[in-house]
């Protein structure tokens, strides 16, 4: 079941190596994760070895599994497909709604790359909506540029799934 949940690459890394993260906290108060120590920092403490983090994987794979499972039991691909659009446009939504609440004010915004990341995994309706409704991010030719390809690549799928 982990399998499926995290990449080969990361299993690899867990499997075959013994490394260790450490919790850093710098003078200015950031805390940094490393897996080389934290040098002339606060003394460098292990939080955890490849093997506990691999042995919390599995733990949280399995436990979402069986919680997961009688969620979806007997629901049909569509039902799905439909109810992760709605979530992620919900997410989208709030997503381009904070960004121009913070963009506003002068605030850090939220990076373009997550809001179209929010759009590829089903999220492009509530971008849409955010765009025509709070009218955010819909004049910058290079960001519609990606989201209607996006788009595009949303429809051709939904298009080849219902048709092919």
């Amino acid at each position: 079941m982990i399998r499926r949940l995290v990449p080969a690459s990361l299993l690899f890394a867990l499997g075959s190596a013994q490394a260790e993260v450490y919790r850093c906290i710098q003078a200015d108060g950031v805390v940094r994760y490393t897996d080389q120590g934290c040098g002339s920092l606060e003394g460098s403490r292990p939080l955890a070895s490849a093997d506990a983090v691999e042995q919390l994987l599995q733990t949280a794979a399995n436990g979402l599994g069986q919680w997961v499972q009688p969620l979806l039991g007997g629901a049909a691909p569509g039902t799905l497909l439909l109810a992760v659009y709605l979530l992620m446009s919900l997410v989208c939504f709030v997503a381009y709604w904070r960004d121009k609440r913070f963009a506003v004010a002068g605030a850090e915004r939220t990076p373009e790359s997550r809001l179209h990341l929010y759009e590829l995994l089903g999220g492009w309706p509530g971008g849409l909506l955010a765009q025509r409704l709070i009218r955010h991010k819909n004049r910058k030719v290079a960001y519609q540029v990606k989201f209607w390809l996006i788009v595009a690549v949303h429809l051709g799928g939904l298009g080849y799934w219902l048709f092919h």
